[in-house]
């Protein structure tokens, strides 16, 4: 408007009804120009429809307003106030404009997010999960080999739960790329891989619904009915059944023959200590080769597992644990305590031979090997009841119960998130040792030799 003193000394100035134009008002600024002419500030006065004086400002006529544009404007207040009609008012016009305009953008966003294609959120989807999923790896996995090529070039709107149960059937047809079955023309993905494919293509709705869009924080990315919503019966996609819990166990003489095991190969006794504290404390593979020194204790045996964390990628559901070593196996402590007192080739318990963390999978081949060595595995069909790494997590839960370990208590060791998931245990595990652990522990309570 100009300076502080020009605003003053316009505010001073009488509003001058223009000659003709009844309740057309203005001012004059007393130094900008409009052309040749003092720069006009142009306003109307009426009575409202409560009959209240009003005066409302306008512009200035270097910005466009003229007496005609004021008084066609004053002419269609006075008819709505005559009649009813909104606006009533150059506020209230303002305001309807102004709600009309954020209505129009909303209705081109909304009409923007309806034309987005499941690719695009699956890459925001996929940044997302880059940072807050430990599991992002196995994510642009399934995202990349079985869901975009089929659903990435499609508006995410226009899928159908009949699109998603299509891909389930496309999936599940498909011969595995990986694994032991990889080689075999008559296998296909297992239930629990095309479930966790179809898991994935619901989580990218999921978060689509709670993510506001870049353009309009009040809109989703999507919004409507996720399309991938699993069910067991009904209409809907159907969840692949499929039982792939692993059920086998090491008994005495098996475990004895493992621990005894030794190869010419130069980390055999490397080998041979994580499968000791495997069997032990019952630590995820994961888990095992991301153990930090710094995270165990010598004297106490005391192990630190986090959950989810950069040095730690390998834990999944539960929370941060304390285990510790010499549980089942007192040599377990000894065994820490020796490998604490030599000096490390870097910050893991069991480094690779870089010095960095060991790739997990190595795990798995190596017990091939020794199954391979040892015929565990000589003649199993089911390959549920193969001895694999994971075989000495769930010997480590049998053992535990067996001793007399509560099933909530286990559950902590585990790491597990509930319950229901370590019950399966209950079922493994000898019950006749497991009464004599608890009658055991029972007697030594009443005896007062053991504290808790």
């Amino acid at each position: 408007m100009g300076t502080k003193e020009e605003t003053l000394s316009m505010a001073r100035q009488p509003w001058i009804t223009i000659r003709g134009k009844e309740g057309v008002v203005y001012r004059e600024h007393p130094v900008r120009k409009n052309g040749r002419r003092p720069d006009r500030y142009i306003a109307i006065r009426y009575r409202s429809g409560q009959g209240k004086r009003t005066l409302e400002a306008l512009g200035w006529a270097s910005e466009g307003w003229t007496a005609e544009k004021a008084v066609a404007l004053l002419r269609e207040l006075k008819e709505n106030i005559r009649l009813g009609r909104r606006p009533q008012s150059l506020r209230e016009k303002r305001a309807m404009a102004e709600a009309a305009r954020l209505e129009e953008e909303r209705a081109a966003g909304l009409a923007r997010l309806r034309r987005i294609t499941f690719g695009e959120l699956a890459e925001l989807y996929r940044a997302w999960a880059k940072e807050h999923r430990v599991s992002h790896s196995t994510i642009d996995q399934a995202l990349d080999l079985h869901i975009l090529p089929v659903l990435g070039h499609r508006a995410a709107a226009d899928i159908t739960p009949a699109d998603v149960e299509a891909l389930r059937q496309n999936v599940a047809a498909k011969r595995p790329l990986s694994g032991r079955n990889k080689h075999n023309p008559d296998a296909t993905l297992a239930p629990q891989t095309v479930l966790h494919i179809l898991k994935t293509v619901r989580e990218v709705y999921n978060f689509a619904l709670e993510t506001p869009s870049p353009h309009d924080a009040s809109l989703m990315l999507f919004s409507g009915a996720n399309p991938a919503v699993l069910k067991r019966r009904g209409r809907g996609v159907r969840i692949p059944r499929s039982d792939a819990r692993r059920l086998r166990i090491l008994n005495d003489a098996e475990i004895a023959a493992l621990l005894s095991y030794r190869s010419r190969r130069a980390a055999c006794e490397e080998l041979h200590d994580m499968i000791l504290l495997s069997l032990d404390c019952g630590p995820r593979a994961g888990e095992l080769v991301h153990l930090l020194r710094e995270s165990c204790d010598p004297e106490s045996g005391a192990i630190r597992i986090y959950k989810g964390s950069r040095a730690n990628p390998g834990t999944k559901g539960g929370a941060s644990r304390l285990v510790f070593a010499g549980q089942l196996f007192p040599e377990a402590l000894v065994m820490l305590r020796r490998r604490l007192a030599a000096p490390g080739r870097g910050p893991y318990l069991f480094p690779g031979p870089d010095g960095r963390a060991r790739d997990v999978n190595g795990l798995s081949r190596a017990m091939r090997r020794i199954m391979e060595k040892l015929g565990f595995n000589d003649g199993v069909d089911d390959p549920r009841n193969l001895v694999v790494w994971h075989t000495l997590r769930h010997t480590f839960a049998t053992r535990m119960l067996e001793a007399g370990v509560d099933i909530y208590t286990l559950k902590e060791l585990l790491g597990h998130a509930s319950v229901t998931t370590t019950e399966i245990y209950l079922h493994l595990c000898d019950r006749a040792k497991r009464e004599q652990a608890q009658a055991r522990i029972a007697l030594a309570r009443q005896a007062g030799t053991l504290s808790f």
